[in-house]
């Protein structure tokens, strides 16, 4: 399958999600307070994709500046809902998603996480739409696997096999 045939199935994931898109792009937060954020994507109907990232991640820095902040300034993306950030290195504790506080560690690890960036699609109750899109080389590939992703996590049908994606 070609990249932008790819790509257009991508937007079209998105748009036939049927979410608003919105006329402000505020950039990728990040939050410690993920009970505030399932309350909000629960109220307005959409999922939450993780950026599980650090701070000197020179490869999350490249996967927001040459995929993900694109995405999301065109309008593609906004149909997710929320894009959010958290730092595996940060320590301390975060409000999880039933609103207790628990170390940081322990919900990087519930997701799997071992290697930044990794993305993981979440529903409103915090638990995966699929599995964790980790790592990053140039932003055509990454598009091609994120669109896999999304449309395994959305159910879309006729779906290729990831080795069938070049």
């Amino acid at each position: 399958m070609e990249a932008p045939f790819r790509f257009g199935i991508f937007v079209w994931l998105l748009v036939a999600s049927g979410v608003a898109f919105s006329d402000s792009f505020v950039g990728i937060l990040s939050t410690d307070d993920w009970s505030a954020e399932v309350a909000a994507a629960r109220k307005a109907g959409v999922p939450i994709l993780i950026l599980f990232g650090s701070e000197h991640c020179g490869f999350c820095e490249r996967l927001k500046s040459e995929v993900l902040e694109p995405l999301a300034q065109n309008g593609a993306i906004k149909n997710l809902g929320w894009i959010r950030e958290l730092d595996i290195k940060r320590g301390g504790k975060i409000r999880d998603f039933d609103g207790e506080k628990i170390r940081t560690k322990i919900f990087v690890d519930r997701y799997g996480v071992y290697a930044t960036p990794t993305l993981v699609l979440v529903d409103n109750q915090g638990k995966p739409l699929g599995t964790p899109v980790v790592g990053y080389n140039n932003a055509e590939d990454y598009r091609s696997y994120l669109e896999y992703f999304l449309a395994i996590a959305y159910g879309a049908p006729n779906v290729p096999q990831i080795a069938d994606i070049h």
